[in-house]
């Protein structure tokens, strides 16, 4: 019993060391990557498909998860679609290209592209779309709405966002003329 007990105290202390040296090595590893100034962080680059992978995952699992947190708004308080239309046309169709408009010369840039909406991909959540909204994402071109516009404002936008996938060009069109850009919804 005794020689049994010893091997598995070698194969424990083994099997430790070997994790230990995996782990060293990958923290030595990411440091040289780190510092060498191998990893190419142009936003021209094309990222791999596993990078891509890997960074759209921790993307949408984070706001998962974040956004599980988020109160609906009472039934009182309505969102105003139109409001929506005017703040999203205002901040936010400079990097999300309403459809049948041409990426202003920043959001062609974008690395990641920002989602424009019209692509059954970028659906999410109400929760989660306010949470983005408000939170903003870090190392994209999104940022956090939270401190410049109210909770009703983003709520606005979050109820008006899932119509741009219904909207064509022709009804952004319609909306835009019903709203020029001088219109301040209160």
């Amino acid at each position: 019993m005794s020689s049994w007990f010893e091997t598995c105290v070698h194969v424990v202390r083994h099997s430790l060391v070997i994790i230990g040296v995996l782990v060293v090595g990958g923290i030595v590893g990411g440091l040289v990557l780190m510092y060498s100034g191998l990893f190419d962080v142009a936003a021209s680059v094309t990222d791999s498909s596993v990078l891509r992978w890997a960074l759209v995952t921790v993307r949408e699992s984070s706001i998962k998860l974040h956004a599980r947190d988020v109160v609906a708004p009472l039934d009182k308080m309505v969102a105003d679609t139109d409001n929506g239309f005017v703040l999203y046309r205002q901040n936010c169709a400079m990097c999300h290209t309403p459809i049948g408009r041409t990426p202003t010369f920043m959001a062609a840039g974008f690395n990641p592209k920002a989602p424009a909406f019209d692509n059954p991909d970028d659906v999410m959540a109400p929760m989660e779309w306010f949470w983005v909204i408000k939170q903003g994402i870090r190392f994209t071109g999104m940022p956090a709405w939270g401190p410049s516009l109210t909770d009703k404002e983003i709520w606005d936008v979050t109820a008006f966002l899932p119509k741009l996938s219904d909207l064509k060009a022709t009804g952004y069109d319609a909306l835009d003329q019903r709203f020029p850009q001088t219109t301040a919804l209160p």
